[in-house]
């Protein structure tokens, strides 16, 4: 296992170069090209990329090596459901989204933003594992999120429109909104997956 003071860095660096889509998908992740680049030694980078696979960011088979994921309809539907869910047991509690939200401001694009906003609404000082979740959802969805103004056009004023209802505390209309969102990204699945292995 490498040093903390290597391993933490490298694996910034490479989950940054994930989550930017610095990669295409299918990208072969060789360890030894990266450690170069990086500077380090392998050892460090492979432990970075086991780290990555247990987070699913990057896919791995024996013999294969390591690979950025493809993903595809199937795949992107499961995850819609998945942060649909999730999403979904931050509004189990009843006192939750009724009074005025502050959100974080500053964000690189309609991938962060999304993530921002949903964190919020994953916000609980009860559940810390919910929040956890669904930034790991964030992250697996970044490609496909950047990919989608290519297929919906509004896709940036929808999740502004789902911001101000959490900034202003009206529960019930977020919630439809979430809902909203969540239904008609996995309606256009096929398309947002191919837009973001393009």
């Amino acid at each position: 296992m490498s040093p903390a003071h290597v391993l933490e860095p490298t694996y910034d660096a490479l989950r940054h170069r994930l989550l930017n889509g610095d990669w295409p998908p299918g990208t072969r992740l060789e360890a030894g090209r990266i450690a170069a680049e990086l500077g380090v030694s392998i050892t460090p980078v492979r432990d970075s990329l086991n780290r990555l696979t247990g987070e699913r960011l990057v896919h791995s088979n024996p013999g294969e090596g390591f690979q950025v994921p493809i993903l595809y309809e199937a795949d992107l539907c499961i995850l819609l459901d998945w942060h649909a869910m999730l999403a979904g047991i931050a509004f189990r509690d009843p006192h939750a989204f009724t009074t005025p939200a502050a959100l974080v401001e500053g964000h690189d694009g309609l991938a962060e933003r999304t993530a921002i906003v949903f964190a919020a609404i994953a916000a609980s000082p009860d559940n810390g594992e919910l929040l956890r979740a669904i930034g790991n959802v964030a992250a697996r969805l970044g490609r496909s999120r950047r990919a989608e103004e290519k297929v919906i056009p509004d896709a940036g004023d929808e999740v502004g429109r789902i911001a101000a209802l959490l900034r202003d505390g009206e529960r019930d209309a977020l919630a439809e909104a979430v809902d909203a969102y969540h239904r008609r990204r996995r309606k256009l699945a096929g398309r947002i997956a191919a837009a973001a292995r393009d």
